[in-house]
């Protein structure tokens, strides 16, 4: 209250130097007589009053009651946000299988390792930024225990599903499940353990101590991508 009441009568004076008394007689406070002061006061005000707005969506649902969310049966996304979360699924495929082979090309298998536990969930942020969605991976047996399905698609993956599923959830929110089959070049870091180089076995006891996801064979289904994308 005493700060708007100084604000106005600032405003009042066109910006000269004004001396604010208390009722009883006592000076108060002087304000300064740039009109630059005022707007920084006003900046750090505006500031303190949005704090807590949110910031760029991340690919891990914000809060339990987002993380519950459940699927709304007979109800399917549009065709546009069917396509808008296919775009980002290509783009987050795209750009982490491309980080992946240029370090095994360049320092070899172990350290692709390295690059999904390090890097995959920072370009998975980006990538869900990018595209205004969330979005990440989980698998048919985890490597990384953080990539757990969001709440929602649990029984899809509990029943392996192989084949793309688009749905609605409870807060309108488009949703898909799309899944992911182990390519060949995979094989070396996910295949059948008696076949993983002794390096990267040793690699992946290092980074990843409870590891599920060994003994694919190419062609097998992996894991999948999911992706929430807001309503409206």
């Amino acid at each position: 209250m005493q700060l708007n009441a100084c604000l106005r009568k600032l405003f009042r004076t066109g910006g000269h130097p004004v001396l604010i008394h208390h009722p009883g007689g006592r000076l108060k406070f002087a304000i300064k007589r740039s009109l630059i002061s005022v707007a920084a006061l006003l900046l750090i005000v505006t500031a303190a009053g949005c704090r807590k707005e949110s910031g760029p969506i991340a690919s891990q649902p914000a809060d339990s009651t987002e993380s519950s969310r459940v699927i709304v049966e007979g109800q399917t996304p549009s065709e546009a946000q069917k396509q808008a979360m296919l775009a980002a699924k290509e783009a987050l495929f795209t750009r982490l299988s491309g980080r992946l082979m240029k370090a095994m090309g360049g320092q070899g298998p172990a350290a692709a390792i390295s690059v999904c536990q390090q890097e995959a969930p920072q370009i998975a942020d980006e990538v869900s930024t990018e595209h205004n969605l969330r979005i990440g991976r989980t698998g048919v047996r985890l490597r990384n225990q953080n990539n757990e399905p969001p709440v929602w698609a649990k029984s899809l993956t509990d029943n392996e599903t192989d084949t793309p599923q688009f749905v609605v959830l409870d807060n309108e929110d488009a949703a898909a499940l799309l899944p992911i089959k182990l390519q060949a070049h995979c094989l070396m870091c996910h295949g059948p353990k008696d076949q993983i180089a002794p390096v990267i076995q040793d690699q992946l006891a290092k980074l990843y101590p409870a590891d599920e996801a060994t003994g694919f064979n190419e062609g097998d289904l992996r894991g999948w991508f999911w992706i929430e994308m807001p309503g409206g």
